[in-house]
């Protein structure tokens, strides 16, 4: 499924009235457009900002005479470039791009409708993405705890935004069968027996789990899991409480809200996450049960819209090889899960 590309325009205000006309023409385009209209603030250079440009798979500024005399304009076009941001500088005047643009041609933005649409076409935006690949800039979590904590925090800088995506994920039980009960309800005991773990890992955790079902809740969640890894080495109570967990999850979903694969047998200690196409966040573990050491998350929009390519090429041969449907994909997992419960509390 080809997801949409996403333009943030930086302006001055005093150019407000041609940027709503360029705003109308990329919609058309179906292109989807961030910029201050989304914002609560004004014409600063601030934290909210800059969630909207590193989101942004284009950096368009508009180049007039009142814009270049803005410093936070400069610097939005400093901040963009520096997260390997393709620039696509637009004007109606005879400006020339300033330093940080000195290599690249402004477009000339045309008065004719036509014209300015072709100027806009979503062709010419994918085109410069192609052209313009960069290595990726990936965030690293080096513990458990970091990694929730980014997980939360990326996407709750999605919702911010008014914006949300299918929750896809790849490896164990997901982060649903993480437990939505208060940190010191009973379960928590139980999923971690013999061991435990103190209320600061268990809140991060839960943290983790509640951001990103805020999300699945509004676009639904694609899974790709695997009971027979997840449980491994773990105790029958352990074992038994996360699938249960998990399976309370899924019961609470509508089938066309939740798609699950199985992926069982295999020995990959690794996890993928992804939220739309806003963010990826791939973790490695160095054996079972030691936690995700190492998570490595990206907004880089050419390395997630391949890895979802990826996953739904897996999902579709997941489901195929057992003979079920999306459809009834939630069901037969429940199904699943419950029978290896069995299994385990034997």
């Amino acid at each position: 499924m080809e997801q949409k590309i996403r333009v943030f325009i930086s302006f001055s205000s005093k150019d407000e009235a041609l940027v709503k006309k360029l705003v109308e023409v990329l919609g058309q385009n179906g292109i989807s457009v961030l910029w201050r209209h989304n914002l609560r603030t004004g014409n600063i250079f601030n934290d909210e900002l800059k969630i909207f440009i590193e989101h942004a798979h284009v950096f368009m500024p508009v180049l007039t005479k009142s814009s270049s005399s803005r410093g936070w304009v400069h610097q939005e076009i400093g901040y963009a470039m520096g997260l390997h941001i393709p620039v696509f500088p637009v004007t109606t005047e005879n400006i020339k791009p300033g330093e940080m643009l000195s290599q690249l041609q402004a477009t000339k933005l045309s008065e004719d409708p036509e014209i300015l649409s072709k100027q806009l076409d979503i062709a010419e935006f994918k085109d410069l993405i192609e052209s313009k690949k960069k290595p990726a800039l990936f965030q690293c979590a080096a513990r458990v705890g970091d990694r929730a904590r980014l997980l939360k925090s990326y996407s709750d800088n999605v919702g911010l935004m008014k914006k949300t995506g299918i929750v896809r994920q790849r490896g164990g039980l997901s982060s649903f069968h993480i437990p939505d009960e208060w940190i010191e309800d009973r379960v928590w005991e139980d999923r971690y027996y013999p061991g435990s773990r103190d209320l600061e890992h268990r809140e991060l955790q839960q943290r983790e789990r509640l951001a990103l079902q805020k999300h699945a809740d509004q676009a639904g969640c694609r899974l790709i899991i695997n009971p027979e890894y997840a449980v491994k080495g773990k105790s029958k109570l352990a074992a038994a409480t996360r699938m249960n967990s998990l399976i309370r999850f899924l019961e609470s979903r509508e089938d066309s809200k939740a798609i699950v694969a199985i992926q069982d047998g295999e020995t990959s200690i690794e996890s993928l996450t992804m939220l739309g196409d806003w963010f990826m966040a791939e973790s490695v573990s160095f054996k079972p049960g030691d936690g995700f050491t190492n998570t490595f998350f990206t907004r880089n929009a050419s390395e997630i819209n391949m890895r979802i390519e990826e996953f739904e090429k897996e999902m579709n041969y997941l489901l195929s090889n057992a003979g079920w449907d999306e459809k009834d994909s939630r069901k037969k997992a429940i199904e699943y899960l419950k029978l290896k419960l069995e299994e385990i509390v034997k």
